[in-house]
């Protein structure tokens, strides 16, 4: 297996990868030279790194991109033919599908690999291999997005459950656009509100921030996370999460109603079916 820009995510990967199988062979790439040697200084995680594409792939069955959705064509595009009866499968752990499957799947074809998306829904507000974690994908949710067509017994839409099964994730399939259609409602549209409320509140009132307890800090938390990936999510996925925006503002426009008219009895309602809601997570 090779991991192709091992951060948070894929350096967790790695880690989870060598902590199931100390036999699997691991390489991965990194653009920059510091990055490589960062990898290689960590004992035992991979069997070797490198800043050519096609060296770290080399012999690999199992190809991961986790780099920023947009550079992942660019990746794929030096990569060389992969050897005849080698068969590779690549995936990636972006968190927009529709865009990165319609790009990579005929590029990782022409290559003579199979792409199909995948995305974990796990990670925190830092990046970087120093926070990869080796237990992150023990019961998290991990969505497969094969393209139209697949069916439940092939081979390699099979090979990539087995895989996350193995790190203790929980598979679900969707096709690309459903994916980007829920994520959006339950990633994308949170960060944006996150975002939001840190910038409403600490710029209007900047010194209230000493004062926060656990319910603003948690509700703020993920608006931590780099902005550059984020913008790009949001940009990617921009139609589905426009729309939810839309619903959103629809939802506080009431809540706004309820207050300026001191309707308790209706905050009351609201309140009391967002908790039911709540509790049903």
């Amino acid at each position: 297996m090779a991991v192709l820009s091992p951060g948070l995510i894929g350096g967790s990967v790695l880690r989870a990868v060598r902590a199931k199988d100390p036999f699997v062979r691991l390489s991965a790439w990194a653009r920059r030279p510091d990055a490589v040697a960062e990898i290689l200084a960590e004992p035992g995680l991979v069997e070797s790194a490198s800043s050519d594409v096609n060296e770290a792939i080399a012999g690999a069955d199992l190809l991961l991109l986790a780099m920023p959705t947009g550079d992942m064509a660019g990746v794929v595009a030096q990569m060389a033919a992969f050897p005849v009866g080698l068969e590779v499968l690549v995936t990636d752990v972006g968190s927009v599908k529709g865009p990165v499957v319609r790009e990579l799947s005929p590029l990782v074809a022409a290559r003579g690999g199979r792409f199909i998306g995948s995305h974990p829904m796990a990670g925190s507000e830092k990046k970087g291999l120093a926070f990869a974690d080796s237990s992150l994908f023990e019961k998290a949710a991990v969505i497969l997005t094969p393209a139209d067509g697949t069916g439940p017994d092939d081979l390699f839409l099979r090979r990539l459950t087995d895989f996350w099964e193995a790190l203790g994730a929980i598979v679900t399939r969707l096709s690309p656009g459903r994916h980007d259609e829920l994520v959006g409602a339950i990633s994308h549209l949170p960060h944006l509100v996150a975002a939001a409320l840190a910038r409403s509140v600490l710029s209007r009132v900047p010194e209230a921030a000493p004062l926060s307890g656990g319910g603003f800090r948690d509700t703020t938390r993920v608006a931590g996370g780099p902005e550059g990936m984020w913008a790009g999510i949001l940009s990617d996925n921009h139609l589905a999460v426009s729309g939810q925006l839309g619903e959103l503002i629809r939802e506080l426009e009431m809540w706004k109603e309820a207050l300026d008219t001191l309707d308790r009895e209706r905050l009351l309602s609201f309140l009391s079916e967002a908790r039911a809601l709540r509790g049903s997570l």
